[in-house]
């Protein structure tokens, strides 16, 4: 299938890279220049499993967090990763967004297999979505490098139980969920809000079908029920098919844009509406 010129320009200059030593530029290009709005989904997606894991879902309603603050607690999480990817694990701001990591999650009720779980989730799920929504799929050096970035920042973060390669990471998330997922009242609870709220976003048209769709970008029908979601239309599967599709050819074509998705302190929607302070990112009472 044609490439537009830039984009192959690009995707050799990612080839060209060491996984082993580039690992950062990579998953930086991975998911700021090549697959921004997929990954950025992909993100949103994967931070839904813990709901659907009743322990993890029990905890996060119990902080009240996610119901009071809904929209800006996704912000606040987008800003988060966007801002270690953009630094580096260990860079200034990177180091500052480790340490609110670690206070947040500095809570009882908090396992650390759930903790591996969730690292092992945003290591695979995203790449999952860039794979199935993006313009192509992801290399073999860009998986290590998603491996490799999550992997450090799993270690800053303490987390003892980590995989050891990409593919060890898919084999974790599928054991640790064909024993854990299940249906929970807090889950379902968290689960409607969190669409109720985030789909004021969609177009009016569009709204009714929000947990359908959800459902259907999940791709994946037990973490549907545990969710609690309704199992989507096969219309709608089809025409999200036929969209995306159709996407995939367009931005394989056209050229790149010449901007990343994220830039430190820059505006964020109706949250950050003038940008934000790293101070200000995170629970209000963490």
């Amino acid at each position: 299938m044609p490439m537009h010129e830039e984009r192959r320009k690009r995707l050799n200059e990612i080839e060209a890279l060491d996984p082993a030593s580039d690992w950062l530029e990579i998953y930086r290009r991975l998911t700021l220049w090549e697959f921004p709005a997929e990954a950025r989904f992909g993100f949103q997606i994967a931070f839904y499993r813990p709901l659907a894991v009743p322990r993890m879902a029990e905890v996060l309603q119990g902080t009240g967090h996610l119901k009071r603050d809904t929209m800006r607690r996704a912000y606040d999480t987008g800003i988060v990763i966007h801002e270690i990817i953009w630094g580096g694990v260990d860079s200034k701001r990177g180091r500052q967004m480790v340490r609110l990591l670690n206070k947040i999650h500095a809570r009882p009720g908090i396992y650390a297999e759930d903790m591996s779980y969730v690292l092992d989730g945003l290591m695979v799920v995203p790449t999952r979505f860039m794979d199935a929504y993006g313009w192509r799929r992801v290399g073999a050096e860009e998986r290590e490098a998603t491996w490799r970035f999550w992997d450090v920042l799993g270690e800053r973060m303490e987390i003892e139980s980590r995989a050891s390669s990409f593919e060890d990471a898919e084999r974790r998330m599928a054991a640790y969920e064909a024993e854990h997922l299940a249906p929970s009242g807090p889950g379902s609870e968290l689960t409607e809000h969190s669409i109720k709220v985030l789909s004021e976003r969609l177009p009016r048209p569009v709204r009714p079908w929000a947990g359908q769709l959800t459902s259907a970008l999940l791709d994946e029908p037990a973490v549907s029920a545990a969710l609690g979601l309704p199992r989507p239309n096969p219309a709608l599967v089809g025409m999200l098919w036929v969209g995306s599709s159709a996407r995939k050819r367009l931005e394989r074509r056209r050229a790149p844009e010449t901007d990343p998705s994220f830039w430190p302190g820059r505006p964020a929607g109706d949250v950050y509406p003038n940008g934000y302070a790293l101070d200000e990112s995170g629970p209000r009472s963490s």
